[in-house]
């Protein structure tokens, strides 16, 4: 880390920890000890709770603090939640949460960080890329949530919420356009019916120009189009019980995720002619439009009913997901192509029983079904025959069953925490090489039962302070290798996590804090290997042991009547333990066709010790805005929000790495009558020119893309 990056980390901490202090002076008032509208809700341990008494690092995120990052997908997050790094990845987002985070490709399996929407799981990575124009905020939680969200939540749960149906007429429009040509526009409106019914609907439109440009004609060529909808309607016959009902629709076609630099020019050039190959930071050198499409659909009912004991909830969903990609592989204008077709349907069901929390013992008990089958009708190439495997076919499924419960026993101020989860899932994958249909030759089955306990104490300083401790476990499960003929899949991947925190709240400050220890085992990663006939394919790994610590502050306060300070700060050590047997590559000159002169030869190295990908040591991000009312009840706001990581690497033996960056995000916002809103805003004005992504792609070419550059914009909106 550079002596600037220190100097730039260390006033960001010492602006948070000197505001944190100066509040502290100040006594809460009597007022202080109620709820008012300060109170942060969370809905981590799936009941609603203030998020100073939850056993659990969460990171929360309103509306407010997404569009300031940049309206659109979750990917902003990375900005306003440090410790979590969100890689828009060629298919779909990529989370990590303090270290873990999955590097699987879309045709094999999930990711270890579950997303939820409106308390929905979303399985897919596929499925994950989505704008919603009804955001009511986010919570990331940190930490393995096996016991409460069960599997494939190894690294966290990222919790999207949106708003629910009411009954009080209700609305919002927003349009904004930005540097590049990016037009946003998004509407929202709620209707009461009657007494009983109210429904909503929301619809989200994005077209973003690009910025990367072909090295030949000149045209943009990573333009894309987003387009989102989502419908609720709320039925509720008598206050103890409610029915919310959802359809919601996605379309993503938007290639902005691909690789646009190859660092190995000569490569190409000296070996296929396939020159001039685009070298400059916004530049590319495709010969055909890269093409990433995906859409989904998602049917679900939530049905609450409300008792003198608890809640007892239902939830029921039906996702659809489609993907269709066309990529380049040598990032030049030799026809080298590979297409990809993916389709997923899944079936959840879960029901659970939340206690009220008036009694010494609450708790939340239930059960869970999850139904996936999974479908890769194409995996092709153009023009690579054998270099890459020229055809691949599979579908696989899985069933999963689980029960729950987790309690909380509290005598005076000191409570014991304690759950269990047994999950019990079969997995099945029939695949095929070198034929466009079946019949498949290979068939893959499994069986796999998992229990994740959670353990820990609270212990209440106050009305609004809590220290806690906690030991949980985390379970992903395996993968099948459905695009080799002999890749022997991975194994599940466990995580056993103690954590330590403290957590604070009244009206002028909050500040939480939390130390953690990870030992993390059979880490799921994928590598790009060379096989029989100079073919070149991705091949699943386990890692056997990874280990993980660090710690992590956040702090909001009010500093004064006019000036407000967001700020957090993620220290995260994450290393291979045991990863002795890695895949590397070297030239091989000794390959005799041309093509494949392109290839690395397989080699094995010993990355043990080496920083594990995507998971910086040092991330830290701050908002300080200044607000004030006129006396007309008209408001301005001006918000300044930099963002800085330390060096983040793509690749097990550390070789392709993004050295430390500084972002700096602005915004003014005039705020006319409560309802119009009119803003001016720039993002990276540091003008950063730092890679979001590096990577050994499936021809072993060094490649990777830079984030965009300083964008601004101005926005409207009109709310009612």
């Amino acid at each position: 880390m550079t002596r600037t990056n220190l100097m730039t980390l260390a006033s960001m901490l010492a602006m948070a920890w000197t505001s944190a202090a100066q509040a502290q002076e100040a006594p809460p008032s009597g007022a202080d000890a109620a709820l008012d509208g300060t109170e942060i809700v969370v809905t981590a341990q799936r009941r609603s709770e203030r998020l100073v008494d939850v056993p659990i690092s969460v990171a929360t995120a309103s509306a407010d603090d997404l569009e300031r990052a940049g309206p659109g997908s979750l990917e902003n997050l990375t900005k306003v939640t440090p410790g979590v790094y969100l890689q828009r990845a060629v298919y779909g987002l990529s989370p990590t949460v303090r270290g873990i985070g999955s590097t699987l490709a879309a045709s094999s399996g999930e990711q270890n960080v579950a997303l939820y929407v409106d308390e929905i799981y979303y399985p897919t990575p596929t499925g994950n890329v989505f704008d919603l124009a009804s955001v009511a905020g986010v919570e990331v939680l940190k930490g393995p949530q096996g016991t409460l969200f069960g599997r494939n939540a190894t690294g966290g749960a990222i919790l999207v919420r949106t708003l629910d149906p009411g009954f009080d007429l209700a609305g919002r429009f927003n349009i904004s356009y930005e540097r590049f040509g990016q037009v946003r526009s998004s509407a929202y409106v709620n209707l009461p019916v009657s007494d009983a019914i109210a429904v909503n609907g929301s619809v989200a439109y994005r077209h973003s120009r690009g910025y990367v440009r072909d090295l030949k004609s000149g045209r943009i060529v990573n333009d894309g189009n987003n387009f989102t909808a989502r419908g609720k309607l709320l039925l509720q016959p008598t206050d103890d019980l409610s029915v919310v009902l959802t359809a919601a629709h996605a379309d993503f076609d938007d290639p902005s995720g691909s690789d646009t630099r190859n660092f190995e020019p000569a490569r190409v050039v000296g070996l296929l002619g396939g020159g001039p190959v685009a070298t400059g930071r916004y530049d590319a050198s495709w010969n055909t439009d890269q093409v990433i499409r995906t859409k989904t659909r998602e049917y679900s009912a939530r049905i609450k009913l409300d008792t003198e004991a608890g809640t007892l909830s239902s939830f029921t969903s039906l996702l659809r997901n489609k993907l269709y990609s066309l990529n380049e592989l040598d990032l030049s204008y030799i026809n080298a192509l590979v297409t990809l077709a993916v389709n997923t349907k899944t079936f959840a069901q879960e029901i659970n029983f939340a206690s009220t929390t008036d009694k010494p013992l609450s708790y939340v008990a239930g059960v869970y079904y999850f139904r996936d089958r999974r479908e890769v009708p194409l995996l092709a190439s153009a023009n690579l025959s054998p270099v890459v495997s020229p055809l691949a076919v599979s579908r696989g499924a899985v069933d999963a069953i689980a029960g729950y419960v987790d309690g909380t026993y509290s005598f005076g101020d000191f409570s014991i925490i304690a759950g269990l989860r047994y999950s019990h899932e079969k997995r099945r994958t029939d695949s095929a090489q070198g034929a466009a249909t079946p019949p498949y030759t290979r068939f893959q089955r499994a069986t796999e039962k998992e229990w994740t306990p959670r353990v820990g104490f609270r212990y209440a300083v106050g009305e609004r302070a809590n220290i806690y401790g906690t030991y949980s476990k985390g379970f992903k499960s395996g993968v099948f290798d459905a695009t080799t003929a002999t890749g022997p899949g991975v194994k599940p991947e466990t995580v056993d996590a103690f954590e330590l925190g403290y957590k604070s709240a009244s009206r002028d400050i909050s500040f939480n804090v939390a130390a953690f220890y990870y030992d993390y085992d059979n880490t799921q990663v994928n590598a790009t290997i060379s096989g029989q006939g100079g073919a070149v394919f991705t091949q699943l790994f386990n890692v056997p042991k990874s280990r993980i610590y660090g710690a992590e502050a956040d702090t909001t306060v009010r500093l004064g009547d006019n000036f407000d300070l967001k700020a957090a700060v993620a220290y995260t050590h994450s290393r291979y333990v045991d990863f002795k047997f890695a895949p590397g590559y070297v030239d091989d000159p000794t390959n005799p066709t041309t093509l494949s002169g392109l290839l690395f030869a397989n080699i094995v190295k010993d990355v043990s010790g080496k920083t594990m990908v995507r998971a910086p040591e040092f991330t830290a991000s701050s908002t300080l805005s200044y607000h004030t009312e006129w006396g007309n009840g008209d408001k301005f706001e001006l918000a300044l929000s930099p963002y800085y990581s330390s060096r983040v690497f793509f690749t097990f033996d550390n070789s392709l790495s993004q050295k430390p960056y500084f972002t700096l995000d602005a915004a003014a916002t005039l705020t006319l009558d409560e309802r119009t809103k009119i803003s001016v805003f720039g993002r990276n004005l540091t003008d950063s020119k730092h890679m979001i992504s590096m990577s050994q792609n499936a021809l072993s070419l060094r490649a990777g893309r830079y984030a965009m550059p300083t964008t601004y914009g101005v926005s409207l909106g009109y709310a009612f």
